[in-house]
């Protein structure tokens, strides 16, 4: 039986489909660990142009134009950037983290992350759902360094463990302050306020996910809720 025109131009889409598909879904999977200080924007926008290449590179040539010009080819690579754009979502939560860094020093530091300048930070010793600077850092160990903004003398180094889709503290000039984690339930899960100190020999710590920043939980009563339990990072002076 001889193949119709309708039939081969039908397997050359689905034959760039396929590699666009390859082409994207590799592009979700490895970018976020090739380009680690990339924002998800640049290696979403990189994504979708590597798995539309295919489909790019057969309209350069007259023998497959006609076929990926025909009004079918539109969704399917649509289809392909799309399902490729969104493989990118949960890979790049798995390979970043966000990192709240606060400043409690009298003097404002710079941050630097394996030599990466990252941040400057503003002293702040006030207990603020806007306090310190967040920041989206790449999973993985990595050099922590902290340095005077215009001294440029080192004030703190430390080599930590980023635990990507985490969120994560780090105070290093906090000498005097005491963090906690208070915990409170509702509905059926309802129970007194918990407090645990974060505890541990350097300023840095992985936190539980969901938390809130220095937003007290409010009393059962005033908040509508079916239930749960709400957990809060809190911080005071050290009472020793």
């Amino acid at each position: 039986m001889a193949v119709t025109s309708e039939q081969r131009a039908a397997t050359l889409r689905l034959t760039f489909a396929a590699l666009g598909l390859v082409l994207g879904l590799s592009s979700a999977l490895v970018l976020p660990l090739l380009l680690p200080w990339s924002g998800q924007l640049v290696l979403t926008l990189v994504t979708l142009g590597l798995a539309l290449l295919p489909f790019g590179v057969g309209l350069a040539f007259p023998g497959t134009r006609a076929a990926l010009r025909s009004a079918q080819s539109l969704p399917v690579a649509l289809g392909v950037a799309g399902a490729s754009g969104l493989a990118l979502v949960p890979l790049f939560a798995l390979y970043r983290a966000d990192l709240r860094v606060l400043n409690h020093g009298e003097v404002t530091f710079v941050l630097m992350i394996d030599s990466r300048r990252v941040a400057r930070v503003e002293p702040s010793s006030g207990e603020s759902a806007l306090a310190g600077v967040a920041l989206v850092v790449p999973a993985g160990e990595h050099d922590f360094r902290v340095v005077a903004d215009k001294e440029g003398g080192e004030l703190f180094r430390a080599r930590e463990r980023v635990e990507g889709g985490h969120p994560h503290l780090f105070a290093p000039l906090s000498a005097g302050y005491c963090f906690s984690i208070e915990r409170r339930g509702y509905g059926d899960a309802a129970s007194e306020l918990e407090s645990e100190a974060l505890e541990g020999p350097n300023p840095f710590w992985v936190l539980p996910d969901g938390i809130s920043w220095f937003s007290p939980s409010p009393e059962p009563g005033l908040v509508s809720t079916s239930g749960g339990t709400l957990s809060c990072l809190r911080q005071k002076r050290c009472d020793y």
